[in-house]
């Protein structure tokens, strides 16, 4: 995103290396790109004035300071004037500019690109003659970047907080500079590890006397004296330790040592800052979210202001507003949202509606963008593939930022940096496209305004009635109180999106049925009971998400909502989810098949009228069924088989007793590539069609209260060996001991065993899981030795390890695991 430092970074780079190059040049391309003419005129200005060192000096300034044409060199021709080169055209400048370039080491930096026909357009002029040329390109887009040599593309990251630290002390206390020496004793530490690693330890390499040899000169010969007493004592604990072992030391002990230095030098970036200063200013590095431009900005305001606590924990609680105010940051992230096509702008402004680090799910922004009308059908694409392109897009740009990918490896969560936020807000409020406001300033506010979001109230004047917005066409108010909801809704007609998820809302009023233009009705988690009958004359609406309420049936009018494309209904029974059927699906409204646009319906109980109706579904996409008996399983599994869009599936039986035979489960489909069976599968199921057939299609499987005759791993690894995500659960098994032989699942990101109270061990052999960063194992209780080759998943990121036999944590100590697993960051054991 803007403000990374990417054009920093470069130019600190690219001062240093230009003169090993024949031919140099930087262009800054930007949004006010004037074409290829005008590019390759820049261009070979730039690269002949470095070969010939081109300057305004005394021999080209008149008397009166204008630059005086000079000649440069083409080739062999005769001198050719600066002047003549705005008179070619693109054919001879690209013809003069290979002239130039032939057999030239040379570097050309293209900074800011928005768009890749800026290369395109001059990437014939660049010939590879050998001599180790470089084109450097920054930008901010994907698809820009996707121009890059394999292995040539760095994706920049936010800073982690001890360099953000260390950049914030930096701005914000100029006159103090004690980081050098931190820097490079800390640069030393992390190369006495990474060297004496593995090495045998009879005496210590050469190498490692040398560094610590070098690590004792730095420390004695550097000017203590005016350093802060936290790094003149690390230099003299260093010299001193070092000093009293011989140099000859154990690679172990020298490794000891940089582990120490290393841990100690991690608090220095905080020197500068006075103690009563160091909370609140990590405070303020942590919510600028690694982001440099904002650390310098922030940093470099607080350097003019009193070093006391008051006054920075003031400038805490307005940074996003003041860097928001500031010009620079202010003009470098506009590029980004003007940047955007008009569709793609209203779609990132609607971000800013949720809350600071809200995690949006990519189902319900998707629904939300296509009731508010920002995307539209597209050729065959639905709106919903169409939104989900955009939503891919804006992540692409640098605009929201990936959080989480699915099992397709497509966009799951994906969240909003807060001063990307702060500047839609801005927009947002002067464009009246909506605003984020608390009551108090509720009740104040333009009656004009066309979205409201209210998150995290708490509490609720008196005069809550009296409220009344006529344009209003999106009220958000999640996870607060909506007393004044009713009031909204009586007034406001053109109201379209109604989301109170997580809230204490109780009851849709009658009136509802009203609100014509409505096509989004969010009531998940809250304390409804029931819907009003009035919901039948909504017929324009879209989205109905009644997920874990009480509601136990819907009103008959469902059926006519016959623009309904999302219909998701449950009553939570048991919240902490230790109850096979802690949530219960609603009974199947008569007429749903006149549903025809319906994609997701979840979730239904199953039925002998059931399976009719969903024959004429075909829309459907995402399935859940609940309450599956014996019965139904014919039927139900070959009309399922044949739905020609299922991509998502939840079967559930009526308990965990109940005997499942998807023997008749053949879908015709290859789009099928999330399952969830919940319930007892009858014998021979693993080897039914669904696995066998379907199994390489599968990404995402997840079984509770399953009986194998196998090994589940073993029969899995062979049925279904493209998944992504599995997750085991409760299952039963007459084998104590689970292999992961090689080879096996050599796609899967996330493996979870849960609730499998026989199991006593588990084998990881060499070769399996080699893609895997997370491991859940949990609730194993026989489990007592650490998993055999889980050192070898060099690829994880997330391992817990809990619920296991009351000795597994002795054992893991025991096995120095931790030291072994150094490359995960979060365990829990």
């Amino acid at each position: 995103m803007g403000g990374m430092g990417k054009t920093t970074l470069l130019t600190s780079v690219y001062e240093q290396l230009k003169d090993l190059f024949d031919n140099h040049a930087w262009l800054t391309i930007s949004q006010t790109y004037r074409g290829v003419d005008a590019l390759l005129k820049e261009l070979l200005n730039n690269v002949s004035a470095s070969e010939h060192t081109v300057t305004a000096d005394a021999n080209n300034v008149d008397q009166k300071g204008v630059t005086v044409p000079v000649d440069i060199e083409i080739g062999d021709k005769k001198r050719l004037k600066l002047d003549d080169i705005n008179k070619m055209d693109a054919l001879e400048l690209k013809r003069n500019l290979k002239m130039v370039l032939k057999h030239k080491k040379y570097i050309v930096v293209l900074d800011d690109v928005w768009d890749r026909r800026v290369y395109d357009g001059i990437s014939d002029v660049f010939e590879d003659s050998g001599k180790e040329s470089r084109i450097v390109i920054t930008t901010r887009k994907h698809d820009v970047a996707a121009l890059a040599t394999p292995g040539y593309l760095l994706k920049l990251n936010p800073l982690d907080i001890k360099d953000a630290l260390q950049l914030f002390c930096t701005k914000a206390f100029p006159n103090k500079n004690h980081f050098d020496w931190t820097s490079e004793l800390l640069e030393h530490a992390n190369d006495i590890i990474k060297r004496s690693e593995g090495l045998p330890l009879e005496k210590c390499p050469h190498e490692l006397q040398e560094l610590a040899t070098h690590i004792v000169t730095r420390c004695e010969g550097s000017t203590l004296v005016m350093c802060p007493s936290e790094l003149q004592e690390l230099a003299t604990d260093t010299v001193k330790k070092i000093k009293s072992l011989s140099l000859s030391m154990y690679p172990s002990e020298l490794q000891d040592l940089a582990t120490v230095i290393v841990k100690r030098c991690e608090d220095l970036p905080l020197v500068k800052c006075p103690s009563e200063l160091q909370e609140i200013a990590t405070d303020i590095v942590k919510k600028c979210r690694g982001l440099p431009l904002a650390i310098v900005s922030v940093g470099s305001l607080l350097s003019s202001r009193k070093q006391i606590e008051p006054v920075w924990r003031q400038m805490y609680n307005e940074l996003p507003c003041e860097l928001e105010k500031d010009d620079q940051v202010r003009g470098i992230l506009n590029l980004s949202y003007y940047d955007l096509p008009s569709d793609l702008r209203n779609c990132f402004l609607y971000c800013s509606l949720f809350p600071e680090d809200y995690h949006f799910s990519k189902e319900d922004l998707v629904r939300l963008w296509v009731a508010e009308g920002f995307v539209e059908r597209k050729g065959d694409s639905t709106p919903e593939e169409v939104a989900e392109g955009y939503l891919t897009e804006l992540i692409h740009r640098n605009m929201l930022q990936l959080v989480e990918n699915d099992e397709l490896g497509r966009v799951n969560t994906c969240k909003m940096h807060d001063i990307l936020r702060e500047l839609a807000l801005s927009i947002s409020k002067a464009e009246m496209f909506g605003t984020v406001n608390d009551f108090g300033a509720m009740v104040q506010m333009d009656t004009g305004v066309r979205r409201i979001s209210s998150y995290g109230w708490k509490k609720m004047k008196k005069n809550k009635s009296n409220m009344k917005f006529p344009h209003l066409r999106t009220l958000m108010a999640s996870d607060t109180i909506v007393d004044y909801v009713p009031s909204i809704l009586s007034e406001s007609k053109y109201l379209t999106v109604l989301e109170l998820q997580n809230s204490d809302f109780q009851e849709l009023p009658a009136s509802i049925g009203n609100l014509f233009n409505l096509k989004y009705i969010g009531l998940r988690n809250t304390r409804i009971t029931s819907l009003p009958n009035s919901i039948k004359n909504l017929s324009n609406l879209q989205t109905l998400d009644v997920k874990s309420t009480s509601i136990k049936a819907l009103p008959p009018g469902i059926a006519n909502l016959t623009k309904l494309r999302h219909l998701i209904a449950d009553k939570l029974a048991d919240e902490n989810q230790s109850e096979f059927r802690y949530f219960v699906g609603v009974e199947a409204p008569e007429g749903l098949s006149n549903l025809e646009d319906l994609q997701t319906l979840q979730t239904v109980q199953a039925s002998k009228d059931l399976t009719k109706q969903l024959d004429k579904l075909l829309q459907l996409r995402s399935l859940w069924i609940d309450n599956i008996t014996a019965s139904h399983c014919g039927e139900l599994f070959a009309t399922l088989s044949t739905m020609p869009l299922l991509s998502s599936l939840l079967l559930s039986a009526g308990d965990e007793n109940e005997t499942l035979s998807l023997k008749d489960f053949n879908p015709i489909c290859t789009k099928l590539h999330k399952l969830i069976v919940r319930g007892c599968w009858a014998l021979g199921t693993k080897h039914c069609l669904i696995l066998q057939n379907h199994g390489k299609y599968l990404k995402y499987l997840a079984l509770s209260r399953c009986h194998f005759v196998e090994d589940p791993l073993v029969v899995l690894a062979s049925c279904v060996p493209n998944l992504t995500y599995l997750r085991l659960n409760n299952i039963h098994s007459p084998h104590t001991t689970l292999v992961l032989s090689a080879g096996s699942f050599p796609h899967l990101n996330t493996l979870v065993l849960m609730d499998m109270n026989d199991v006593s061990l588990l084998t990881i052999t060499d070769g399996a899981l080699p893609g895997i960063e997370c491991l859940y194992i949990t609730s194993l209780p026989q489990l007592q030795t650490v998993p055999q080759g889980l050192r070898s998943l060099g690829s994880l990121k997330k391992l817990w390890l809990l619920g296991l036999h009351r000795n597994f944590k002795a054992q893991w100590d025991i096995d120095g695991m931790q030291k072994y697993l150094q490359h995960v960051p979060e365990i829990r054991v």
